[in-house]
């Protein structure tokens, strides 16, 4: 013992070197066999012993038997054995990084301080070997994967909910109270910005609610426009100040609005100030097509005077029968999209859109809804792997596989948290209905690539070629095809518009190191990104503007998710095409599902 320092504990104190401390951590980590856990402590203590160490600590030690465990070939036990944490440099790094477009403030160098350790978590703890290095590699991006071990991913709330109760009591805060149900519109948006605020600590991605004109029509019967305007110029501040209020940046919040009753909502039963219910929501007609007017109004104004202004994204559903009688009201509309460029046009005309939007649809109000995990292909990877058609669909499905055991452990890991009360908001119940179902979640498999793939398989872009074209529908229906063949009562498996920027440029970084013989091939041009994004085609293509909505739509049949056409409002001022007529050819003749605009 006189040879073997004394050992500085994380507790602050300093004890004597007890070589069964080792041996017992062993066992109880990494589950190896005594004689084995044997052999490492006695090879930790010569080690020791032999390098004349003067000072030792937890951490040290650690290290030494992570070493020794590799040496004897224990590489999966070094993997459950090893510390997670980064380099003192990163992190001073971290503390002195001049951050672009994002706030700059404590919490946000704890918040990435925090993602490094939960990702590596993922990759030691919870991803299997081929798992974790197909995510490493580039094959694939596991969106979120810092948070993949605590939060689901996206979430659609029902904003009957809390008009109907109010916020309800959430699991073992004891500093929360409940809040009784909105008496007034003033309140109810209140309410709105709160639900937002809380659940920021418990999902990753995109949250919001659906059909917020008619739901809140009740609540402005008998207010004058300007009271009206001024409660939703609350909604749209109070939501651009989250960033603020928690310290970090906050994912895309989002509000579906559309001027008129919707045919299935009418005879649900209105839910009216104090939660009371009267009558249904087709007396309130009035009311919806007054409150999406001035929402139109808002938003354009609000830009006017602050034009950062993010969130809320303001997505309006579009029927083309109300939609060709009232021109005058989607004339504002497109005045507003030519300012902010921040709404989106959904055509509600889409069989498949329509029934994803009803399908939980209940008089209970609990309808809520979204993805559990989203796990993004890198398609040009596969082709570059296989080099033909045929063994690129083997490649294809093999990694989609892979796609399905993460979700599995996905699904099993936020089990356990909610059981653990690890997600005291998805844990909690309201009128003994979960605010957070489980069993209601998707799991969504989305791509990048899709024209580059075509390009190496094909020698033609998707544009470009009557069967390139068909090579890529081809390829996203053998997706959806797995998808649907794999979903049950259990899991429904969804195929999605790549949500994630930052997949995208994690797969033309590595593949541009890696594969660059064949991305030579794509003849990207200079500081364009490598990859199209999901189905799309190249960028700034020489296409006639209806051939292009008509081909995008082939695509928006086949995914379920997210699927959005960009058109840029030059190119329409250019082609001299009105917005009617762009309506037009959207929801008569196309089948696309969403637009959005860019300057």
């Amino acid at each position: 013992m006189d040879l073997l320092p004394k050992v500085f504990r994380t507790e602050g104190n300093i004890a004597d070197f007890d070589s069964s401390k080792i041996y017992e951590s062993i066992l109880k980590e990494i589950k190896i066999s005594q004689n084995d856990a044997k052999l490492i402590t006695e090879l930790t203590v010569r080690r020791i012993i032999n390098y004349g160490i003067k000072f030792l600590s937890g951490p040290h030690i650690r290290e030494i038997i992570c070493s020794i465990l590799s040496e004897q070939h224990f590489e999966n036990e070094r993997k459950l054995y090893t510390r997670i944490g980064m380099p003192l440099m990163d992190y001073e790094e971290m503390l002195e990084k001049k951050l672009d477009k994002m706030i700059q403030n404590p919490e946000i160098t704890h918040h990435m301080a925090a993602n490094k350790i939960a990702e590596e978590y993922a990759h030691l703890r919870l991803l299997s070997t081929e798992e974790s290095k197909a995510h490493l590699a580039g094959d694939i991006h596991i969106n979120g994967l810092n948070y993949f071990d605590s939060r689901p991913f996206n979430q659609t709330w029902d904003l009957r909910f809390l008009l109907k109760r109010g916020l309800p009591l959430i699991n073992n805060i004891s500093s929360y109270c409940k809040v009784m149900a909105a008496n007034n519109f003033r309140e109810a948006v209140y309410d709105i910005v709160k639900w937002l605020t809380m659940t920021q600590s418990e999902f990753y991605g995109a949250q919001g609610f659906e059909f917020i004109t008619i739901y809140l029509a009740p609540y402005i019967r008998g207010l004058s426009n300007d009271e009206i305007k001024y409660t939703l110029r609350t909604l749209v501040c109070e939501i651009n100040r989250l960033s603020i209020i928690i310290g970090r940046e906050i994912p895309s919040l989002f509000c579906s609005s559309t001027p008129t009753i919707l045919k299935e909502l009418t005879d649900l039963p209105a839910i009216t100030p104090g939660g009371i219910i009267k009558g249904t929501y087709s007396d309130y007609s009035d009311e919806c097509l007054r409150l999406f007017k001035m929402l139109t109004l808002v938003y354009k104004e609000e830009y006017t005077l602050v034009p950062s202004f993010r969130t809320l994204k303001n997505k309006i559903l579009c029927e083309y029968s109300f939609m060709s009688e009232n021109t005058e009201i989607f004339s504002s509309v497109w005045d507003e999209i030519q300012t902010t460029h921040n709404s989106y046009l959904i055509n509600f005309e889409n069989k498949n859109y329509r029934k994803e939007a009803f399908e939980y649809l209940s008089n209970s109000g609990s309808s809520n809804t979204g993805v559990l995990q989203s796990i993004c292909l890198n398609l040009p990877r596969f082709a570059y792997m296989s080099q033909n058609e045929d063994v690129f669909f083997e490649v294809l499905d093999d990694k989609i596989n892979l796609c399905l055991e993460i979700f599995s452990k996905k699904y099993n890991i936020i089990k356990k948290r909610i059981e653990s009360n690890h997600l005291p908001i998805c844990s909690s119940v309201s009128n003994d209905i979960p605010i957070f179902d489980l069993e209601n979640q998707k799991y969504a498999i989305c791509f990048i690539g899709l024209n580059e793939v075509v390009k190496l398989l094909t020698n033609y872009h998707l544009h470009e070629n009557l069967d390139s074209f068909l090579l890529g529908v081809k390829i996203v229906k053998n997706i959806d095809e797995i998808c649907s063949k794999l979903s049950n009562e259990q899991k429904t498996y969804v195929i999605s518009e790549n949500p994630s920027y930052q997949a995208l440029e994690r797969f033309s970084k590595l593949d541009l190191k890696n594969f660059k013989n064949f991305v030579v091939k794509l003849n990207v041009e200079k500081n364009r990104a490598i990859y199209s994004n999901s189905f799309h085609f190249k960028n700034e293509i020489e296409l006639e503007l209806y051939d292009k909505i008509k081909k995008q739509g082939e695509f928006h049949k086949i995914v379920q998710l997210g699927a959005c056409e960009q058109i840029s409002l030059q190119e329409l001022e250019r082609n001299n095409i009105t917005f009617q007529e762009l309506i037009d050819i959207f929801i008569k003749e196309s089948n696309l599902t969403q637009l959005k605009f860019e300057s």
